[in-house]
């Protein structure tokens, strides 16, 4: 290995050569690490980490691209180092992605796409060679869930291989494979243009491929299978294993494993594919395919909640290491845990870690990090080469010789403190020495400024005063000959101005990129353990279930809180302290006030599960309870929580609405910081907290209508009441539900409410004063009074009967008041998953005989239909004719309520139907396949609700 030549970023490109000696006759494939100071994919294009010497050749180069970022920089280098085939190598696991697609659980799209970033940032340190999704991509299988996924996926591309399985959510929750997003999002034509592409089991359909690649001096074949794959295609898995007789074999499939380290089965466990309707759990897929693989080592699945591993023996003798996770359940849907399973070919070694990179945090317990040894696996690879060791590696340098000649610009201008402290932001690294000079910094009116600090991140500059300002007061600050720190040190000749109106900020913090700093984590509580305080995208939250001393505790409690450690802060007395919170957990939030110490302070307290709200004292360590009401909060809902304190008056408002009555009177502690609380609560979260100097906010109630009132239309007039104590009025706003329905400027607040139609509404207003503060109205439900028509049964679902293994379906028609609710059941039980005006049972069985019944149930409320019967005949019915010619039709095709297409199909002397649509009948895709010969199927095809025109035809295959 030498470096030929160094690299430049105007353009010229660098070179490594890689030489063999020995035979030549065949390609010789030469993996290699990557190392230096410059980032692959970024400073350079990237580089694979493998190089191909041809056959008949000696040598071959690993060319080095710079990508020029157009910026002044300093040299870069990049250092490759030849290793041998068996390197310690590394798959990624990504467990269900659900709640960040659809962004629920306090979970966004960015948690997903922090685990693809990081593993593209660790692809080379880790040599990841695939990441395998679990599958659950999605849980409402919309367009807009899936261009998540992909989107989060595609961080990936080009950089390492992956695969994703389809889960039950992606559109596998019933029989049929109703997976047309997923197909859409992530087709076969995007991975059939990878080298380790192998195949697919239905031609344009994802759902079952197998991949094929080497790591480790070993040859792997991936087999990832739908969700409770069917027969078919375990057949069709055991084939591509035979016809890769030397790959070791991995499965990736949805739902395979259980949190109780077993096989997920049927009779035992929650909620197994066939209660989906699918075919075959865990155990079916251990029995008819796993088991009999001489080459079968791994297995990976999600689905299940929790985290579950074992390891079985094939009928080989070969050892198959099994493993399930899913955090889906926990805190911000999952919080970005992933599964690190890295290998160690020479020690025949594998670990397994499990890390957040939203969080920054690694699941040490049992379940969660742990190593097998002796997989045998490794003991029988070849190394195929051997690597030189002195002169394995070789560098070579990416001069940047780019100039920057723009000035430093002004980029922002905040300030918090009284006096306050500026910080000036700039747009690039300033020399220290002009950036600190004072007489670059005039503020008008003027201000004296008695020291200017460049910060550490070279870019910003505090400015500390030594006078408050005036409140209200507009000011403006210009800056001038700041120089900044490249080789033209390019200066600022031109002011720059920044202008602001000044309010008194004590505090401000938008939790949006400095993690605790300034803050403090006190744990009062024991169990569960410690707290989990973290910043992320822009909010600080607590994961951590902590609580003490018991569960049932209503006080004396003992949670886990955060506080503004500031030494000044502890003279804080006369304040207006608020933040933004929600809560996606049902237990303790809230905030400490004029906080001294651990044994001195004030607390409020809100807890949904218990429904209370209470304000305590905290005195030398004794508690005393000053205020309680009920009513906690809801869940996923955001609030807006303020403190204001006065002297010895405290008054807490909740979204604008005064609690405990009024204003509460205690003279005990009179000065103090603020703090975040949360008790035995795994997902509270907290956004843009402010303390500033009391200001008194605006208040708002809705006079009339009163909550919980009868109209009628043509009796609406709504009556506000406004009032603020500090200033003026600036506008009144009316909203019905989230709409704007006016804004007042002048007296008297009131609204003719007209052409209302029957139902129930809810009212809320704000009012905002001359200084731009808000206040809120409690929110008043109204109803009028016109009802609606009752819901009835229009059509009845009908019985039938049927031979053993055919199907069956049930429908019902209803008119009333949408939206209408479904939920079948069979002999007065709940069918899980029966939610549709339709009922479709595939292969009934005797036991599948008796009553099906379906509650409908819209606001008007619930009605039954009649009892539908099933009969099941266990005698197979006789032939009609000996040898019947291979017929398909459609005896029936009907539009169930949702407008979701019924289709029956009936098939003679075919083995498989595979049923096609179109909208034009010129071009065809397939649907799904039946197999239910000689008798009459149904399915619901979905997808068709969504278009005005669909036509289907079948394909027999005799």
């Amino acid at each position: 290995m030498t470096a030929v030549d160094n690299a430049s970023q105007s353009g010229r490109p660098g070179l490594f050569t890689v030489t063999r000696s020995g035979d030549t006759l065949q390609d010789l494939t030469v993996e290699y690490s990557i190392g230096g100071d410059a980032v692959n994919g970024s400073d350079y294009e990237r580089l694979s980490g493998r190089v191909v010497i041809p056959a008949g050749e000696s040598s071959q180069s690993i060319d080095v691209m710079p990508i020029d970022g157009f910026t002044e920089g300093a040299d870069r280098s990049v250092m490759v180092t030849l290793v041998p085939r068996n390197q310690p190598f590394t798959w990624v696991v990504l467990p269900d992605t659900q709640y960040y697609t659809e962004q629920d659980f306090g979970a966004t799209e960015e948690v997903f796409k922090s685990q693809t970033k990081w593993i593209v940032s660790h692809k080379d340190e880790l040599n990841i060679a695939y990441v395998l999704h679990e599958g659950d991509v999605t849980d409402d299988n919309t367009a807009w869930e899936w261009a998540n996924g992909r989107d989060a996926m595609n961080i990936l591309d080009g950089v390492v291989p992956y695969v994703v399985t389809a889960g039950n959510h992606d559109g596998m929750n019933t029989s049929q494979n109703l997976t047309t997003l997923y197909n859409q999002y992530f087709p076969v034509s995007k991975f059939q243009a990878l080298r380790n592409f192998g195949g697919v089991f239905e031609s344009n359909r994802m759902e079952n491929s197998y991949h094929l690649f080497s790591a480790g001096g070993v040859d792997w074949l991936l087999l990832s299978l739908e969700f409770g794959p069917r027969d078919s295609v375990l057949d069709w898995a055991g084939q591509v294993l035979t016809n890769y007789p030397d790959r070791r074999a991995i499965l990736l499939t949805h739902a395979y494993v259980f949190s109780d380290n077993k096989l997920l089965t049927r009779s035992v466990n929650e909620a197994p594919p066939t209660a989906y309707g699918r075919m075959n759990t865990g155990t079916d897929i251990w029995e008819k395919l796993m088991r009999s693989c001489p080459t079968m080592g791994f297995a990976f699945s999600g689905h299940c909640l929790g985290a579950g591993r074992l390891v079985q023996t094939g009928d080989f003798g070969n050892q198959v290491f099994e493993m399930l996770a899913d955090y889906q359940g926990e805190a911000l849907g999952g919080a970005g845990y992933l599964r690190i399973v890295r290998f160690y070919p020479d020690q025949d070694r594998m670990t397994v870690q499990t890390y957040s990179p939203c969080l920054d945090d690694w699941r040490t317990n049992s379940d969660d990090q742990f190593e097998y040894t002796n997989l045998g696996v490794f003991t029988n690879t070849v190394p195929g080469y051997q690597v030189d060791t002195e002169s394995a590696a070789a560098t070579l340098i990416i001069t940047n010789e780019n100039v920057d000649l723009n000035p430093p610009e002004l980029s922002g201008l905040s300030y918090v403190g009284v006096p306050p402290v500026f910080s000036v932001s700039f747009d690039k690294p300033l020399d220290a020495e002009s950036a600190q000079a004072l007489t670059n910094y005039v503020f008008d009116p003027e201000i004296p400024i008695c020291s200017a600090v460049l910060m550490p991140d070279g870019k910003t500059v505090s400015l500390a005063t030594t006078n408050d300002l005036v409140p209200g007061q507009y000011y403006t600050l210009t800056v001038q000959h700041v120089k900044d720190c490249s080789r033209a040190t390019n200066e600022m000749t031109e002011p720059a101005v920044e202008g602001f109106t000044y309010a008194p900020v004590l505090l401000f913090d938008y939790f949006d990129g400095d993690g605790l700093q300034g803050w403090t984590v006190v744990d009062q509580g024991t169990i569960s353990a410690p707290s989990m305080w973290r910043e992320v995208s822009g909010q600080l939250m607590q994961l951590s279930g902590i609580y003490g001393p018991n569960s049932w505790a209503t006080s004396q409690r003992k949670g886990t809180f955060c506080y503004w450690n500031d030494p000044q802060a502890l003279n804080w007395s006369n304040t207006t302290f608020s933040v933004i919170f929600h809560v996606e957990d049902n237990d303790g939030v809230g905030v400490l006030f004029r906080y001294q110490n651990p044994s001195n302070y004030y607390k409020l307290e809100l807890d949904s599960q218990a429904n209370f709200r209470k304000l305590f004292k905290v005195l030398d360590g004794v508690e005393t309870t000053l205020a309680t009401e009920t009513n906690g909060y809801s869940i996923r809902r955001d609030y807006t929580l303020r403190v204001e304190t006065s002297d010895d008056q405290i008054t807490v408002s909740l979204n604008g609405v005064v609690l405990f009555g009024g204003t509460i009177t205690d003279p005990s502690i009179n000065c103090g910081t603020v703090a975040l609380y949360s008790w035995s609560n795994r997902s509270a979260f907290f956004r843009n907290l402010k303390v500033t100097p009391l200001k008194r906010w605006p208040r708002i109630t809705i006079q009339n209508p009163t909550n919980g009132a009868a109209l009628t239309p043509d009796n609406c007039t709504v009556i506000l009441n406004p009032s603020d104590p500090d200033g003026l009025i600036k506008r009144v706003d009316l909203f019905l539900g989230s709409l704007l329905m006016t804004s007042l400027t002048n007296p008297p607040y009131s609204y003719a409410w007209s052409n209302i139609s029957a139902g129930v509404y809810t009212l809320t207003a704000q009012v905002i004063d001359d200084a731009g503060p808000i206040g809120y109205s409690t929110p008043v439900t109204v109803s009028i009074s016109v009802s609606p028509p009752k819901l009835i049964v229009t059509t009845e679902p009908m019985g039938q009967s049927v031979w053993e293994g055919q199907a069956a379906m049930f429908s019902v028609r209803t008119s009333g008041v949408r939206p209408v609710s479904y939920q079948w059941l069979w002999e007065g039980q709940r069918i899980p998953g029966a939610t549709n005006p339709y009922l479709i049972l595939d292969n009934v069985h005797p036991e599948d005989a008796g009553d099906y019944t379906v509650v409908i149930s819209n606001i008007s409320g619930k009605v039954f239909s009649d009892a539908a019967v099933l009969s099941v005949n266990q005698v197979v019915p006789p032939p009609a004719n000996t040898n019947p010619p291979p017929s398909v039709v459609f005896p029936a095709i009907q539009l169930a309520e949702t407008g979701v297409p019924l289709v029956s199909v009936a098939a003679n002397g075919v083995s498989t139907c595979t049923i096609e649509w179109s909208s034009d009948c010129l071009s065809w895709s397939p649907l799904l396949s039946l197999t239910n010969n000689g008798a009459t199927s149904y399915f619901a095809d979905q997808d068709g609700s969504a278009q005005s025109c669909r036509f289907y035809r079948a394909v027999a295959q005799p």
